[in-house]
């Protein structure tokens, strides 16, 4: 029970978990990204880091819950029951559009985005700049409308990292 703050006991009271909302969707993603992109920038840079155990149990939890959530395997009070993308019908969606897929589609595309994340995460370490305002926003909703179902020309996000070189 990791996602959507349940480390602390929230100010105001969270919305259910509704995996065809792209607003819901993108903050459970950048939820993810944060931990996991914490986690491997301890592994890289401080990998005594006294909490470093801590961080990175809580970013394969984050991910861990995250995925249970899209393959419909978490059943409990974040979730809302009334929703059923979840599952079957987001596996079906994301099999449309993804290529190559080893595993089970989810977790693959879940991957992808993950992968994607980190390579802008680690942009200014590794001397290119850093992804805007803008562009990060819509790199995180395109991310989020794909996984919703709701992505506008229903393919998966692309990153164009190697574009720009």
């Amino acid at each position: 029970m990791a996602l959507f703050g349940q480390l602390t006991k929230p100010a105001k009271e969270l919305p259910l978990i509704d995996v065809s909302n792209p607003d819901i969707v993108m903050e459970l993603l950048e939820e993810l990204a944060i931990t996991v992109s914490t986690s491997e920038w301890i592994k890289a840079n401080e990998p005594y880091h006294p909490e470093a155990a801590d961080i990175h149990d809580q970013a394969q939890d984050v991910y861990s819950d995250l995925l249970g959530i899209f393959q419909g395997k978490v059943r409990d009070k974040r979730v809302n029951r009334k929703v059923h993308w979840a599952g079957d019908p987001l596996r079906e969606h994301l099999s449309r559009h993804e290529v190559e897929v080893e595993g089970d589609v989810i977790e693959f595309a879940l991957q992808r985005f993950l992968r994607a994340f980190l390579e802008h995460a680690r942009a200014p370490q590794e001397g290119r700049e850093s992804i805007s305002r803008k562009e990060y926003y819509a790199f995180m909703s395109g991310w989020a409308h794909y996984f919703a179902g709701l992505a506008p020309d229903e393919t998966p996000p692309v990153d164009n990292l190697e574009d720009e070189e």
